[in-house]
């Protein structure tokens, strides 16, 4: 079992990317059923019926010959044992939107291990596609589009220590509350 549902956020995120796609939106939100939904939607490549199958039993992987391929089977097993749902819609060269909901009381449920360096992650690491995050969760509201800080910062790039900085200190900021230094 993965040990942080980061991990399991991180595997959907490097499957959306393997898609190339144009664009990659990542959610975590709370509700108030106590229900907490992470979902990961791409308009890349999609997957046909026999692929989707294939991906849904395990040790089946397209983007190397030594994934193991158990990323989406393993993340089904933590959503259904924690009282939720788990959910993969795919249409050939339209995308892929994988969504997993949770019990947030269930005493199984993998933390998150810190979802600002996460985000900061799939912010910085993507040259291509747009990518944009977004958390709610307790009356917090975070979104960040990688478009948008494109278009703000012109010729500097997201990799530019600067503007990790300043990403990771607004992130943990907004989601985990003022970090010590």
């Amino acid at each position: 079992m993965i040990e942080f549902l980061d991990m399991h956020l991180l595997d959907l995120f490097q499957n959306a990317l393997a898609a190339d796609p144009s664009e990659i939106r990542v959610s975590v939100e709370c509700d108030s059923d106590d229900r907490l939904t992470i979902a990961v939607a791409d308009d890349g490549r999609g997957m046909d019926g026999d692929t989707l199958a294939a991906v849904e039993r395990g040790f089946y992987s397209s983007k190397c010959n030594k994934c193991v391929g158990l990323g989406l089977p393993l993340l089904r097993e933590v959503a259904e044992h924690c009282d939720g749902s788990f959910r993969i819609e795919s249409i050939p060269a339209r995308g892929t939107v994988v969504t997993a909901s949770f019990r947030r009381n269930h005493i199984d449920l993998p933390p998150f291990e810190d979802l600002a360096e996460t985000f900061l992650s799939m912010l910085v690491a993507s040259d291509g596609p747009r990518v944009r995050v977004r958390y709610a969760c307790e009356g917090i509201a975070v979104e960040v589009d990688t478009a948008e800080l494109r278009e703000m910062l012109g010729d500097i790039a997201l990799g530019h220590p600067d503007v990790v900085g300043f990403l990771r200190r607004y992130l943990h900021e907004r989601i985990s509350g003022p970090r010590e230094t």
